[in-house]
């Protein structure tokens, strides 16, 4: 019995895929917060789907979407981390998503995806070296029996960037993205549960001001 062989990503590639740069969404429009099936997707309990809702994910949803592509990013886990993404955000179980019409599921993703891309730096522009960023919460982020509303950051220390480099050092989508919770957490004093429930809009915006502090240099070696 012959196996498709898989397609092993580079880091790269998983970014891209998913969070590649939506023309129609960038700018985080509503029009893809609500699909409406031709046809519900009924399933074996007799429960039916037909209106897939859709809002911005949090920090949370990302990181466990990350968690699905593990050590090895193949085309395929990319796209169960997708599915997985959909899943949280939406609320719908895994059997409906996976029941959906593939391009239902394509425009979910664009959606979804589309409000990290459009807070990230854009490639090639200079980083912010503001002493100092404040992100403001309207409704406050409920954590630990406590509301957080205003996020203060600044320049990392060294020892900040150095247990962000450690999760980094695993290789993974998870990985990477567990590094700049460990900036965001340790630079702003805010517990991890707090920064897990973050929209992923701010939370994309105070990763990038605190990477911006970091330049790249040449390796140091033993002489």
């Amino acid at each position: 019995m012959s196996h498709t062989p898989h397609h092993h990503l580079r880091d790269e590639e998983v970014l891209a895929i998913m969070a590649a740069p939506q023309d129609d969404m960038a700018d985080g429009a509503d029009d893809d917060s609500l699909i409406v099936l031709d046809e519900p997707i009924v399933l074996k309990g007799g429960q039916e789907f037909i209106e897939l809702q859709l809002r911005e994910p949090n920090v949370y949803h990302l990181l466990s979407a990350a968690q699905v592509i593990g050590k090895r990013p193949t085309t395929e886990s990319v796209y169960d981390s997708q599915m997985q993404l959909v899943k949280l955000v939406s609320g719908w179980p895994l059997q409906a998503v996976q029941d959906l019409p593939s391009s239902a599921l394509d425009r979910a993703v664009a959606y979804v995806t589309s409000f990290q891309d459009a807070a990230r730096r854009p490639e090639g522009a200079d980083p912010d070296l503001s002493p100092s960023m404040t992100l403001i919460f309207e409704d406050g982020i409920e954590a630990v029996g406590r509301s957080f509303s205003t996020m203060t950051l600044h320049e990392p220390k060294v020892k900040e960037r150095r247990t962000a480099k450690a999760f980094e050092a695993r290789g993974t989508a998870e990985g990477f993205l567990r590094a700049e919770i460990s900036l965001v957490e340790n630079v702003s004093g805010w517990p991890q549960a707090a920064i897990l429930k973050m929209p992923i809009s701010k939370f994309a915006r105070a990763a990038d001001y605190l990477t911006g502090f970091f330049m790249s240099g040449p390796e140091t070696g033993t002489n």
